[in-house]
């Protein structure tokens, strides 16, 4: 019984520090996301009519 509850423990305080590491990590949008929002904007623009920048 204690063998369980020591694993679940561990695997507990790992997928908190794992959580904690990628949320305090997160600086902002990388590449990939500014070029999919650009695109997106373009892609708008253009159904509205607008002319492409």
């Amino acid at each position: 019984m204690d063998s369980e509850v020591l694993t679940l423990g561990v695997l507990a305080i790992l997928v908190a520090g794992g959580w904690l590491i990628d949320l305090l990590g997160h600086r902002g949008a990388s590449p990939l996301q500014r070029r999919m929002v650009q695109q997106i904007k373009k892609s708008a623009d253009t159904i509205r009519g607008a002319p492409l920048r």
